[in-house]
């Protein structure tokens, strides 16, 4: 059981570095906080009721047919994802971001910020 955990927290231990930079590179600054908001929220939320819905299935079918389904749809999601398009654009040139500085209207209009 520690070897699955260590192979398994190597595993995901790159994601989540992975995931933030993107969110960082493609959201808007000032939509940020409300995404990751967003996301943390839905990603808690599902944590009870992933549990309720494993116990019932193992309470139904078995233990090892739950394990064996649940192993194929994750490795399924996990690595069927990158062949979709949306993927790829994480490999386009530097330079190409989509992310731009907010600028503030009212002080982008006023004679003490110009710079010239």
């Amino acid at each position: 059981m520690l070897a699955v955990f260590a192979v398994s927290g190597f595993g995901s231990g790159f994601l989540n570095p992975v995931l933030g930079a993107v969110l960082f590179e493609r959201v808007p600054r000032r939509m940020l906080g409300r995404v990751n908001a967003l996301g943390d929220s839905l990603a808690w939320a599902g944590i009870p009721l992933g549990g309720l819905l494993a116990g019932a299935a193992v309470a139904s079918v078995g233990l090892v047919p739950v394990l064996l389904a649940c192993g194929t749809v994750y490795f399924l999601t996990t690595n069927l994802t990158g062949l979709r398009p949306e993927w790829r654009q994480m490999d386009r040139a530097a330079g190409g971001g989509a992310v731009t500085p907010h600028v503030d209207e009212d002080a982008s209009h006023s004679s003490a910020n110009v710079t010239t």
